[in-house]
């Protein structure tokens, strides 16, 4: 007898190949039969007629490695389709950790819990384990964080490394290897990750190689210099002879506008001379980073707790100022690329009033110059904020949506709780219903077929990863899967509400338990770690 019988459904497969009519059957956690008419018995019998059968989406650009730690369920990802998250994306993740380290998760734990997390998170080995143990909404599949690795053998000391330091920091990245990671990512905007020059990174590249393993960028810039961040990162790949993955691909800035055109002239000349080179992209106009981040990474040389320490020197407020209006060919702010009044805060758990209102309203209010209503946040909150930014051009995202090298990914995390659907900000709406909305865009601008859209969010993923057994519908593959009425596919969620659910999703399967009925995510935690190579 089946576990599950899955009838009637439009498969596809995520391979990219023409959808077909048939059934497919799970039993112990697997995909044990596809085919027309399955014969057999089930303990549960699900009809999908009229709706489209697919893999579980696969985000390939996922946050919620550190958080996983808090026992978060993956609702908001289970309920948009997702059934495996990699992480540990843009440098930075939950280990291994290293002084200086901020980490948004830990506010408000004790002493003696932040010494117990900081001790799964020693490396990289001891927190898959740990995670291992875990009930797991989702699969978690995880990347190498190169600002963690940075971090833990020279702080934030931007110096090249010495022969011993970067003997060091491969050591780490093997070792992370040997434990099941896929890859490792670098955040070149983001310290300590920024400091690490060319040819540093060509050298952990080799170890990853070594594995199999590829490289994953947040690039060092996405707006003027967008093409040439492009271009060193698929020298590094291209060097060390390992494929490529540009992190939320994107051109920041309505003067750049255009420039997407260059970036996948600049893919394509790498894939035709044999580099492998995909990306990952959220179909939104607006990003998401740490509010902290927006101050030019200079200055963040000492950690980030010493940095909101210094935003009380009047000095040290007036060089900032003067680094992001008068020095942006050295780095770009969002707070010039969106202006204040495009900086949305999202999260500033000591200041929840701000939350909801952009900066340029919270200066407005208190009677202050913005740059230094920022400051006054960044400190209020020890430094721990989170903010939108409307900076992006919608022909620039759409051409980039349409592209066959780019992949789906959401650039978020669990969420901590479930939240009321019309509660007034708080996150961005990739959270909930990025793979939702890519979907529902690709459909209503006729961008590709639905058999090669699903491909971008299943099997290449999947191929990406290295990862064997998910992002396909074939006997053997673990059972995830999702039924949904692709007509019917919408993102109620938005900016200003963005915990309104989705519509259109039937059901979630993982490894073959359902975890999402009629929409809503059941409780079942049923997910697990998967390590390349195993």
């Amino acid at each position: 007898m089946y576990d599950v019988l899955i009838q009637n459904g439009t498969l596809v497969d995520g391979t990219g190949a023409p959808c077909r009519k048939g059934d497919i059957a799970i039993k112990d956690g697997k995909i044990a039969a596809v085919g027309e008419n399955l014969p057999g018995e089930a303990a549960r019998v699900i009809d999908a007629a009229g709706k489209v059968v697919s893999p579980g989406f696969i985000d390939f650009h996922n946050h919620s490695d550190a958080g996983i730690l808090l026992g978060l369920d993956a609702h908001n990802y289970l309920e948009q389709g997702v059934t495996t998250q990699v992480t540990g994306l843009c440098g930075t993740g939950a280990a291994p950790c290293y002084p200086g380290m901020v980490d948004e998760n830990k506010v408000g734990l004790s002493q003696e819990e932040c010494q117990k997390w900081d001790a799964i998170c020693d490396s990289i080995p001891s927190f898959l384990d740990h995670v291992s143990q875990m009930e797991l909404g989702a699969n978690m599949a995880f990347f190498i964080p190169q600002g963690n690795i940075r971090g833990r053998v020279m702080g934030f000391d931007p110096s090249v490394p010495t022969e011993e330091q970067l003997e060091e920091m491969k050591a780490l990245v093997r070792e992370a290897m040997e434990a099941g990671c896929i890859g490792f990512t670098t955040g070149l905007v983001y310290a300590p990750s920024v400091y690490a020059g060319e040819e540093e990174l060509v050298e952990l590249a080799k170890v990853v190689g070594e594995y199999g393993g590829c490289y994953d960028s947040h690039i060092r810039g996405e707006g003027a210099n967008v093409v040439e961040a492009v271009e060193e990162a698929i020298r590094v790949g291209e060097k060390a002879g390992i494929p490529v993955v540009i992190s939320h691909v994107k051109v920041i800035g309505a003067e750049n506008e255009g420039l997407s055109q260059e970036i996948i002239r600049v893919m394509e000349e790498a894939n035709a001379r044999g580099v492998k080179v995909r990306a990952d992209q959220y179909p939104y106009l607006a990003g998401s980073a740490p509010f902290i981040s927006c101050i030019p990474p200079k200055f963040h040389v000492d950690g980030d707790d010493k940095l909101t320490e210094s935003l009380k020197d009047p000095k040290v407020r007036q060089a900032i100022t003067h680094s992001v209006l008068h020095e942006r060919e050295e780095f770009e702010s969002h707070w010039v690329s969106a202006g204040f009044e495009g900086c949305l805060m999202v999260g500033c758990a000591k200041t929840p009033q701000y939350i909801g209102k952009t900066i340029a309203q919270i200066a407005k209010e208190e009677g202050k110059d913005p740059f230094d209503a920022s400051y006054d946040l960044l400190i209020a909150n020890d430094g721990v904020a989170q903010g939108i930014y409307f900076c992006q051009n919608e022909s620039d995202m759409l051409r980039l949506l349409a592209h066959p090298y780019v992949m789906g990914g959401s650039d978020w995390s669990n969420f901590t709780s479930r939240h009321d659907p019309e509660q007034v900000g708080g996150a961005h709406p990739r959270g909930y219903s990025t793979f939702i909305n890519r979907l529902a865009l690709i459909r209503d601008h006729r961008l590709m077929t639905l058999e090669e859209s699903i491909h971008r969010i299943t099997g290449l993923p999947a191929e990406m990863s290295g990862i064997q057994g998910i992002g396909v519908l074939r006997e053997g593959a673990r059972g995830d899967v999702c039924i949904f009425d692709y007509d019917e596919l919408r993102a109620q969620s938005d900016y200003v509400h963005p915990f309104r659910p989705n519509l259109g999703l039937d059901y979630v399967l993982v490894g073959g338990k359902p975890a999402v009925e009629q929409g809503r995510y059941t409780g079942v935690k049923n997910g697990r770690v998967l390590r390349r190579g195993r």
